[in-house]
């Protein structure tokens, strides 16, 4: 298989992936993954989304929504979360940070930014606000053809 073909299977598989983890999963060199990531974009097969010091890669014809959301899946924290509400329905922030064993902190802007994203909905409740995935079938479309293997 030509590195072309490497790079677009990749990006294909995995949506959102950043350009750093194509070069470690596919062993090709920064200036050569450039080179085939230009020639893709330039064929309408990928696009991408570039933010300060962060390139992500999607396949052509996936939708923003779903992308916004495979861009969560793959930061290790944030997908947990997911996962986390997947499974369970609703969460509080004391449950997700019990899950993660993170600091309240990271808990807070982990969920602050999936609520911000429309990723996650909250329920203003007392004594904690409960969190729950604001479309739970399509979170749950989007990891079963893309990311099953992670559950």
């Amino acid at each position: 298989m030509i590195q072309k073909e490497v790079v677009y299977n990749i990006v294909k598989k995995t949506p959102g992936i950043r350009f750093n983890e194509i070069m470690r999963l596919s062993n090709i060199k920064n200036g050569t993954l450039s080179h085939y990531v230009k020639k893709l974009e330039e064929e309408k097969a990928i696009g991408l989304e570039r933010t300060p010091r962060v390139t992500r890669l999607y396949p052509i014809g996936i939708s923003k929504k779903e992308a916004k959301i495979c861009k969560y899946l793959t930061m290790e924290t944030q997908k947990k979360i997911i996962f986390l509400i997947l499974k369970r329905g609703m969460v509080t922030s004391s449950q997700v940070r019990e899950y993660l064993k993170k600091s309240p902190s990271v808990v807070s802007v982990s969920l602050n930014e999936l609520f911000k994203e429309k990723i996650i909905q909250k329920k203003y409740d007392i004594p904690s606000n409960k969190f729950s995935l604001k479309e739970p079938e399509l979170v749950k479309k989007i990891v079963q053809k893309y990311y099953s293997e992670l559950k």
